[in-house]
């Protein structure tokens, strides 16, 4: 089936990418089942980003219509097989859609950490400090 939009990817998204793989926040081992991961969140979101994504609530993300997707870092069932006792999405991707020209925009992905204050390694902290592209 033919991709109903085209990605395009904040050039900063594969710095995020970068930091998960250079900090270890996915474990190396498992760095090939996270592309993975990623690769079919990507299709899914092409596929039905309006029924599995949900809008972001705060400025100036919101403001913007940013969107933000739930993704885990490894399958779920491998997770339950390890033990993991948490076993809740522990990455989110935020993005928009510009849908007059049928493309989906790539913000950010990153570590979703449940815990206030946030995180300094929480995708919302990062994406925080930095500048989006519709701003002057």
């Amino acid at each position: 089936m033919a991709p109903r939009y085209e990605q395009e990817f904040d050039p900063r998204f594969f710095e995020d990418l970068k930091n998960i793989r250079d900090n270890n926040l996915v474990d190396p081992n498992d760095w090939g089942l996270f592309q993975e991961q990623l690769r079919k969140e990507l299709v899914e979101l092409d596929n039905n980003w309006e029924n599995i994504s949900r809008k972001t609530e705060f400025p100036p993300l919101s403001t913007y219509g940013y969107r933000k997707r739930y993704m885990h870092s490894i399958p779920l069932e491998i997770k339950r097989k390890r033990g993991w006792t948490d076993t809740k999405s522990d990455f989110r991707i935020v993005f928009k859609v510009i849908e007059e020209e049928k493309k989906i925009y790539y913000l950010g992905i990153g570590k979703r950490i449940k815990v206030f204050p946030k995180d300094s390694n929480d995708i919302w902290s990062i994406l925080k400090n930095r500048k989006l592209p519709e701003e002057p």
